[in-house]
């Protein structure tokens, strides 16, 4: 008997990408299959999207503003020896992961998450976006924590 659950098309999901900071996360499309080689399929994938949301406290779907579930635009650097970061490329927080809820994040609702994303949802990775995840992990949402961080420590 499995001791995950499933993702599925909408589910709202709470993600934990730093003690004491909560992010949101939706799953955009139905698990699907696709083939790796020839015969070969994978386990069923979805495309998940980070939003830009941060809390102190564990939210529930109730105090969403649904308008606010956009995926993530996401400034990667790149930290030179000296360690100061550069800027390095910007990128979509849409990525794809196994169904698996492995991490056994919670799932707090589920929305119609068709208003989300209008881009085209494949299963080809790009530089900027639909990289190939595997299981979700405890952290899914890191990037939301480190724009929070950035922008609270410009103010």
């Amino acid at each position: 008997m499995r001791k995950y659950s499933l993702f599925s098309k909408g589910d709202v999901i709470r993600t934990n990408p730093e003690e004491g900071f909560y992010g949101i996360a939706v799953v955009l499309n139905d698990p699907q299959r696709i083939e790796l080689s020839a015969g070969k399929l994978s386990c069923p994938l979805c495309h998940i999207a980070v939003t830009p949301l941060i809390f102190k406290y564990e939210p529930v779907l109730d105090e969403l503003d649904i308008h606010e579930l956009k995926p993530l635009i996401f400034g990667r650097k790149f930290i030179r020896e000296d360690g100061t970061a550069v800027p390095w490329r910007t990128e979509v927080c849409i990525h794809i992961y196994t169904e698996r809820n492995k991490a056994n994040l919670p799932v707090i609702g589920k929305i119609d998450p068709s208003g989300i994303y209008d881009g085209e949802l494949n299963f080809d990775p790009q530089p900027d976006r639909f990289h190939l995840c595997g299981d979700a992990r405890p952290d899914l949402g890191g990037e939301a924590y480190f724009s929070y961080k950035e922008q609270s420590e410009k103010k």
